[in-house]
């Protein structure tokens, strides 16, 4: 949750397709079933891509930033399609992620860029992107599901269990994150290494991709897969096949030789956030704390919880209850209460000011209906500190509420002023590229320049063994500040 963010209730665009055949793809060489024009997939992928802005929000670093637009905008001009409103962004995530929205918008996590080793791996991811996007793999789905009458599956930004309230006050905000096919990856690896190629890239770049997905893959042991492969499943033998283009390739005369860029790369992402940025909030078991906005809030025992920049909000342990927190509006507790009550939809109970640790609030229970008609009963708590309105919601469905109104009250009633000096003066560990004297093992790297994380998180970004030897001269990341693990 950003300071200052205004948190606003997003919706998706109905969608409407129009039947326009099966045109032969200029990228793929293939027909493809699209019921959707290329201009409708163009303005669905500018809208989509102002929710991923809301949502997300932009990593602040404008020079990182053109320098990752300057690098897709030549890939795209070696596409296919180079007249789309392609856009290239670095979204304020610690995940490992890339995804491409229909008709041009890409955007990279400012997770992803610490684990790579090069621009040319960059590249790589970011001509996959585009490959996604001139295989028209979103529209692809979307036609087949509209042909099926299935209809589109929205991701949930928060939880999916909760999606279905999302309607009423933005818990479950979605953006389309379509899951794409193995058929669809081999498609994406194969034009990515095309445009690689083109822009001048070493494509073997793309093999130490695949290696660093791998790594951080089996150091979640297989149960946290970066959000990367989540969303772009990968074919079997990804790596395996990779090579086998390459050997085709050079049997064929061709050049594999291309700009790889590492030192270059390397100072651009020194100083980027690694992890977690606590400027945004963070958690201390269940207490919530907000260094910019000097607030604190503490979420029931068991709850699982999530920050996003829109909101700070948990699920109950059964999945039937919410609690969220976010900005108000209005000058005053009382006008941000009349402002969500003048919301359709919602009804606004029982009523009172009580202060809250010595703020100014309003309370008040309410009632909604969802659009499938489900009645949800919650608790609503307005809150003013240092001239900030602050909204927080408890709700659940109706004959859920009696058992958690004294839940909703005991932590609706823990927001107060944070006054730690510690809390309030943290900041975010940062990515610091150090070149190396003389020849080391990570581990005695590690030991000489010490790190505020632990030896496995230094070996997945570096991609270097616990003990293997790093020669003289070479370029290491460490991570420095923030808060030792």
């Amino acid at each position: 949750m950003r300071a200052k963010t205004r948190f606003l209730a997003a919706s998706l665009a109905a969608l409407s397709f129009t039947q326009v055949g099966c045109p032969v793809n200029p990228a793929t060489g293939e027909r493809q079933l699209i019921l959707i024009s290329q201009q409708q997939e163009i303005a669905m992928g500018q809208e989509y891509k102002k929710q991923v802005v809301a949502q997300i929000g932009l990593y602040d670093d404008p020079q990182l930033q053109e320098y990752v637009s300057e690098i897709g905008m030549a890939l795209a001009s070696e596409s296919e399609m180079p007249d789309l409103p392609w856009s290239f962004q670095v979204v304020d995530d610690p995940v490992v992620n890339a995804f491409a929205l229909p008709g041009g918008p890409i955007f990279v996590t400012r997770g992803i860029l610490a684990h790579f080793g090069s621009e040319a791996e960059l590249a790589g991811v970011l001509g996959h992107e585009i490959g996604h996007v001139t295989g028209r793999h979103s529209a692809e789905q979307m036609s087949r599901a509209q042909a099926a009458q299935l209809g589109l599956g929205v991701g949930s930004i928060f939880v999916p269990e909760i999606a279905a309230y999302g309607d009423l006050i933005g818990a479950g905000v979605g953006i389309l994150f379509l899951k794409f096919g193995r058929d669809d990856e081999r498609q994406s690896d194969d034009l990515g290494l095309r445009y690689m190629r083109h822009a001048g890239y070493d494509p073997r770049a793309m093999v130490g991709v695949f290696d660093m997905l791998g790594r951080v893959s089996e150091a979640a042991g297989g149960g946290g897969l970066p959000t990367w492969l989540s969303t772009h499943p990968a074919p079997e033998n990804r790596e395996a096949r990779m090579d086998e283009t390459l050997d085709s390739l050079r049997a064929a005369g061709a050049s594999l030789e291309g700009t790889v860029a590492r030192d270059r790369y390397l100072g651009m992402i020194d100083g980027v956030v690694f992890g977690e940025d606590p400027r945004n909030g963070y958690f201390e078991g269940q207490r919530f704390l907000h260094p910019d906005l000097r607030f604190r809030f503490d979420f029931p025992a068991g709850w699982r919880t999530q920050n996003t920049a829109q909101a700070v909000a948990g699920i109950s342990e059964a999945e039937d209850a919410i609690i969220q927190l976010r900005l108000g509006s209005g000058a005053s507790p009382a006008e941000a209460a009349t402002e969500f009550f003048s919301q359709g939809g919602v009804q606004a109970g029982n009523s009172w000011s009580e202060r809250v640790s010595g703020l100014p609030a309003r309370w008040s229970y309410f009632s909604a209906t969802t659009q499938d008609g489900q009645t949800l009963r919650g608790l609503a708590l307005f809150v003013e500190l240092e001239d900030t309105q602050f909204q927080i919601l408890g709700y659940t469905p109706a004959n859920r509420m009696g058992t958690y109104d004294p839940v909703f009250r005991g932590s609706l009633g823990s927001f107060g002023p944070l006054t730690d000096p510690a809390a309030i003066n943290v900041e975010p560990r940062r990515i610091d590229i150090v070149q190396i004297d003389r020849a080391m093992t990570l581990r005695e790297f590690a030991d000489r320049y010490p790190s505020t994380v632990d030896l496995q998180a230094l070996s997945l970004i570096n991609r270097y063994d616990e003990d293997e030897r790093i020669p003289a001269g070479a370029e290491v990341k460490r991570v420095v500040g923030g808060r030792s693990e």
